[in-house]
């Protein structure tokens, strides 16, 4: 991971690199914005979420210069993009409003502000690597 994002939870110990999660097990990343505005020239407010099915209100962002924050998911083996959830799992996500996603963001809004310079940012894989074709152990 770049030197300014940090993985917050789950926590892992100095000799793991793997991380196996659940479905309902919550990943939180803490972006130190601080960082970033100081390597780069431009001013950003903050960070914005693609809408899922968590993320509840869609702020009115005229005027505001924001981060895109995406997500891109592999195949640790086959290093194929994910995109799409399985036929499955996209039953059991589609009765929540928004749309179905691999990534189900956790915030009160679309846009996210820093507070004390750090961004934190919640999120669930709602499907595993191994449910779609091409099928794989685990997430890169």
């Amino acid at each position: 991971m770049p030197g300014w994002i940090d993985l917050i939870k789950p926590r892992l110990q100095e000799q793991d690199r793997v991380i196996t999660l659940r479905r309902e097990t919550n990943v939180t990343l803490e972006i130190n914005f601080e960082q970033i505005l100081e390597q780069h020239s431009a001013v950003w407010s903050g960070i914005k979420v693609p809408a899922t099915g968590s993320v509840k209100n869609y702020v009115d962002t005229t005027g505001k210069s924001l981060l895109e924050f995406r997500i891109n998911l592999y195949g640790a083996t086959n290093e194929r993009p994910y995109e799409k959830l399985c036929a499955n799992c996209e039953k059991r996500v589609g009765t929540k409003s928004g749309i179905p996603s691999l990534i189900d963001f956790k915030a009160e809004s679309d846009m996210i502000e820093p507070e004390d310079g750090r961004i934190r940012v919640t999120f669930v894989f709602c499907c595993y690597p191994q449910h779609a074709p091409p099928a794989d152990g685990e997430y890169l």
